[in-house]
């Protein structure tokens, strides 16, 4: 098996019905096909490259077999373990059709989800984006000289956290971003589809007006572009007053 592999050996993989929605992660490979078992999943036609991949890896509970000689063996087993399922097989883009969520303005508490995955990476990007605290913010920023502000620009989410934009940010703890056009992705992670971005950004953002936000569990939340002011040690403190009145007014 390990001379021909690369070349000769199909793959077929098998995960319970309740994982479904993690086969997204795979999705994009249109040389799949997918058919369903009563309460299992198959999916066959991985080649050697994709059934050793880090997307096949992330996935949960999964069986994986190879094909010979009309009957499937568990992978690295020289002995068969079951006949070929007949199934009726699809198209996996057909069979894993993508569903988009109503758009939320919301910050904190949002819950669209979206079968698009995001995914750990191996591809590093620099970080343009962070959400921090507006404490850990005023620790830094009433010492730190204007030269570190003056190309970041800021913005207070939901009266204790702010989000910062630019490069390069500061040495502050916090969830950093990198930045794909209109989205912040967290670092090390991407999109499991990421050539569908750019429709994403369509549906979502379609004035481009905001930045969208992603979390690492497929949620997302939107600024507004216009809201982002430069990050400075006099706009920080007349935010802080404004902000102190607002609350004192509700109180």
């Amino acid at each position: 098996m390990a001379e021909n592999a690369p070349n000769n050996i199909i793959y077929y993989l098998v995960v319970k019905a309740e994982n479904r929605n993690s086969l997204a992660h795979i999705r994009h490979w249109n040389n799949l096909k997918m058919g369903t078992d009563s309460d299992e999943i198959w999916v066959k036609d991985f080649d050697y490259v994709q059934v050793n991949s880090l997307e096949v890896k992330s996935l949960p509970s999964k069986t994986i077999y190879y094909e010979q000689s009309g009957k499937l063996y568990l992978l690295n087993s020289l002995l068969p373990a079951r006949n070929i399922p007949s199934l009726l097989w699809t198209a996996i883009d057909r069979a894993l059709p993508i569903q988009l969520p109503p758009t939320n303005n919301n910050y904190f508490g949002t819950t669209e989800k979206i079968v698009l995955n995001i995914i750990p990476s191996e591809t590093e990007q620099e970080a343009e984006g962070m959400l921090t605290t507006i404490e850990t913010l005023k620790q830094y920023i009433d010492t730190a000289p204007e030269i570190r502000l003056k190309r970041l620009k800021w913005v207070i989410i939901d009266g204790d956290s702010v989000f910062l934009i630019g490069k390069p940010l500061l040495p502050i703890s916090g969830d950093v971003y990198w930045r794909k056009e209109d989205f912040m992705m967290p670092t090390g992670y991407n999109f499991d589809l990421h050539a569908l971005m750019e429709h994403l950004n369509t549906i979502i953002n379609p004035r481009n007006d905001h930045w969208i936000v992603w979390q690492t569990d497929n949620t997302y939340f939107k600024i507004k572009k216009e809201d982002f002011m430069p990050l400075s040690l006099s706009s920080f403190r007349k935010s802080m007053r404004e902000l102190d009145e607002l609350l004192n007014v509700e109180l």
